[in-house]
């Protein structure tokens, strides 16, 4: 996918939230959802003056699914996304086509995101090792709770 005007800054009411964002799921969880691909992620988003809105992501990995499968289980692993908003419709995308996901909700409480690819991980080549996705090209959602910013800063 190749990104074009996603630098600049979109209007304050349609943007995706500032703030930190982070989820921690139980091993209970994780038993009951074994093709899910995610421990615990945390999502960043900030704005940058004159560069618009962009995302930092940490992942890290449970130890099954594709991931266990593919040797990146019990990994952890980063990605930066560009963040705009499409007619009211907030997204933020991996460069190099590495996958988009949606905002499907935002609250003062959190937000929810939507992605069938969404690459994390730095490789040699465009892209990522790990897609969130837990089923190939099917829709997967994320419900993330809202944390203080503290959280967003240790993982730097």
């Amino acid at each position: 996918m190749i990104l074009i005007g996603v630098n600049s800054e979109p209007a304050a009411a349609d943007s995706p939230a500032l703030g930190c964002y982070e989820r921690d799921y139980s091993a209970a969880h994780l038993t009951k959802h074994r093709l899910q691909v995610v421990d615990r992620i945390v999502l960043h988003i900030t704005r940058q003056e004159g560069a618009g809105r962009f995302a930092n992501m940490w992942v890290e990995t449970a130890n099954q699914g594709h991931v266990a499968a593919s040797g990146h289980g019990g990994g952890r692993f980063s990605q930066f996304l560009h963040c705009w908003s499409d007619n009211g419709v907030n997204k933020c995308a991996v460069e190099c086509d590495g996958g988009t996901m949606q905002i499907t909700k935002q609250s003062a409480k959190g937000l929810t995101f939507r992605t069938r690819s969404l690459l994390v991980g730095d490789t040699d080549e465009c892209g990522g090792a790990v897609d969130l996705a837990e089923v190939q090209g099917q829709p997967v959602s994320y419900r993330l709770n809202r944390v203080s910013d503290a959280v967003c800063t240790a993982e730097y």
